[in-house]
């Protein structure tokens, strides 16, 4: 009966406490691991009502004592993406805290040509008391998941977190998190670690960034929002679109969150620029833009809106940090966390 019980499992859905799920905003009224409502005000694209069950952001906290932690999840698809790692696309990570400080402990391995799958993430030979992250997949949808534990494990609640609101952050594929090797490696889950706040991922592959009114009209429901993050990821194609849909977008978002702090970020440089003297100018173009907007917003009164060149947070070695030119690898996503970090604590703290 001893070894029976050794070998067995007890699993859980993270909806339930003591866990506490973050970065899924509205799962509370739905129940899925979506990112936007399943009922919109106003008809998204569809590329955004798909993008939006992306589990980007998402995590689950817990403490207790354990030996063992497993997941149990089914997809909606395998990952498939020759710039990205599967991993990052349809994978776990977790970080665990021993009381000196939270730290990437390990990766669920699986097979990337299934959409189903059961891993371990540690089996330790006597049982721990630790605080425990794990992270959600980038570009993947959840349907359905189940944490597992060794039988003799005690979960408890995780620790309240030292910042009280939510950090949201939009954008298009960067946002996201492509091209991270793992979930953990994004800038939203850098920064989420860093400041110990929940941050929402409204980073939408291809698509966001365009400020289309569809994703400010959700936005502008996220309840006790501390600071947005809004990027433009490059694929606003032009200063004159970025001028015909800024506006509108913000004022939307406005109506929402009158006093909410607001970022806009410029786009990144892209390596293509050293040779295309046309794709750096609009760059160009689409920041002159956004800088004129903001000094126009905080000359009719709004002191809470915030203009930032993403060339101010490049780090030394920008051109070595992307897949592709465009998306960044994990040096890439530390050198965005390093150069946000600063510019929010110094608007929320």
């Amino acid at each position: 009966m001893a070894e029976e019980k050794k070998e067995r499992m007890k699993w859980f859905t993270p909806r339930v406490k003591p866990f506490v799920l973050e970065g899924f905003p509205f799962i509370e009224e739905e129940n899925v691991y979506r990112r936007f409502p399943i009922n919109t005000d106003v008809e998204l694209h569809p590329a955004m009502e798909r993008l939006a069950w992306d589990s980007a952001g998402g995590k689950v906290r817990f403490h207790g004592i354990f030996k063992k932690i497993a997941v149990r999840v089914r997809l909606m698809y395998f990952h498939n993406a020759d710039h990205a790692n599967a991993l990052g696309g349809s994978g776990f990570d977790c970080y665990a805290d021993d009381g000196s400080g939270l730290r990437y402990y390990a990766s669920g391995r699986f097979d990337r040509s299934k959409n189903e799958y059961e891993t371990v993430f540690f089996e330790l030979e006597e049982p721990r008391e630790l605080e425990v992250v794990i992270n959600f997949p980038c570009f993947n949808q959840v349907k359905e998941v189940l944490f597992g534990f060794d039988w003799d494990a005690v979960i408890t609640a995780p620790k309240e977190r030292s910042y009280k609101k939510r950090i949201a952050m939009y954008g298009a594929s960067i946002t996201q998190g492509g091209c991270a090797s793992r979930p953990g490696m994004i800038t939203s889950n850098i920064l989420s670690r860093r400041l110990d706040a929940e941050v929402i991922n409204f980073g939408f592959d291809g698509i966001g960034s365009q400020f289309g009114v569809g994703e400010a009209y959700e936005m502008r429901k996220l309840d006790n929002a501390g600071i947005f993050i809004i990027h433009d990821n490059c694929n606003s194609p032009t200063g004159q679109w970025v001028a015909d849909h800024l506006p509108e977008f913000m004022r939307i978002l406005r109506e929402g969150q009158p006093e909410t702090p607001i970022v806009l970020l410029t786009a990144a440089p892209m390596n293509h620029e050293l040779f295309r003297k046309e794709a750096y100018k609009n760059r160009m173009d689409k920041k002159q833009v956004m800088r004129e907007f903001v000094e126009a917003q905080r000359a009719a009164g709004d002191e809470n809106i915030y203009f930032l060149d993403y060339e101010d947070i490049l780090g030394k070695e920008w051109m070595d940090s992307t897949v592709d030119g465009c998306h960044p690898t994990d040096l890439g996503f530390l050198y965005m966390a390093d150069g946000l970090q600063p510019v929010i604590e110094k608007i929320i703290f």
